[in-house]
């Protein structure tokens, strides 16, 4: 859309905000009769999954967190109650939610040393970079790893914790910059670095979204801050899976104030087949406070007036 262009990437051409259009296909009966049976079953089809995610998500409140509270005199046995029922409610609500098989593919981003491998051991205070698209990302990763989620508050170079829910709810609303954004200030105790955080968790992973926003997965935006200041390039004790990239990399991040970062950014491109663009978090709230003055009554604080 041409009111939208000034969001459109000038080095790749790529907009990475709005939905992709999907490319156009030639008119047939079968299409048209496909077309036909998902508007006449697909609306039924829709709020038979919704009701199963709705019972499952009730189903991992009560499990999970509600009576997880109650073992917490027996930390492990507490451990083992929380992996096992929200592995189970998580993968069912992803199955309902159309992922019926999910594959999983190690690659390794080590150039001319084969590509992949058959497992992946990611043990506690490990920390797993990933991209952001949507809530399907949070709840996959909570599925097979169980992790500590962050979010990423760039002008003070800090995260937080979030829980499952606040990490789901954050894919849709404008992503923040400051610690007045989340209604806490620069000194508050629930900020910290990543390796303060890393060093206070001692049984699970940590999952850490650089780009601080979702994106409409054609292509990387700018970390939202050097997060990753505090590591090395050598750093390979507990911290971050991965192979290596190549010398001429490293030579065009000479000076970078955020090396491991700028590592991190490469390895997460080749491993993605995305595009690097030259936009960040502060574009995409850029985007959505346009979209919103648009868009009125689609601003999430509308919603909460209307509930």
């Amino acid at each position: 859309m041409e009111k939208y262009s000034r969001w459109r990437d000038p080095g790749t051409g790529i907009q990475p905000f709005l939905p992709p259009v999907p490319p156009r296909t030639e008119s047939s009966i079968l299409l048209t009769l496909t077309n036909i049976i998902h508007y006449v079953l697909g609306p039924v089809q829709g709020i038979l999954k919704f009701a199963f995610v709705l019972v499952l998500g009730l189903v991992y409140i009560l499990l999970v967190p509600l009576l997880g509270l109650l073992l917490m005199p027996l930390p492990p046995l507490q451990r083992l109650w929380t992996r096992f029922w929200s592995s189970i409610c998580l993968r069912l609500i992803l199955f309902f939610a159309g992922f019926f098989l999910i594959k999983t593919e190690i690659t390794s981003i080590r150039r001319g040393k084969g590509g992949k491998s058959s497992r992946i051991n990611v043990k506690p205070g490990d920390i797993i970079v990933a991209n952001w698209t949507s809530y399907i990302e949070v709840l996959y990763l909570a599925f097979r790893f169980d992790p500590v989620f962050t979010q990423v508050i760039p002008s003070v170079n800090k995260v937080r914790v979030l829980t499952l829910w606040q990490a789901v709810r954050a894919c849709v609303h404008i992503p923040p910059v400051s610690p007045e954004d989340v209604g806490l200030t620069a000194s508050s105790p629930q900020l910290m670095t990543l390796k303060q955080l890393q060093k206070q968790t001692t049984r699970r992973a940590i999952v850490v979204f650089p780009e601080a926003t979702t994106t409409n997965g054609r292509a990387l935006l700018n970390f939202a801050s050097p997060l990753f200041d505090e590591y090395t390039a050598t750093d390979q004790h507990g911290c971050f899976h991965g192979g290596s990239v190549s010398p001429n990399d490293v030579a065009t991040l000479a000076g970078s104030s955020d090396l491991v970062g700028g590592l991190m950014g490469i390895a997460l491109g080749n491993m993605a087949r995305l595009r690097k663009t030259n936009m960040d978090v502060h574009s995409k709230r850029e985007f959505m406070d346009y979209y919103y003055s648009r868009n009125k009554k689609d601003h999430p604080a509308n919603s909460r007036k209307r509930r």
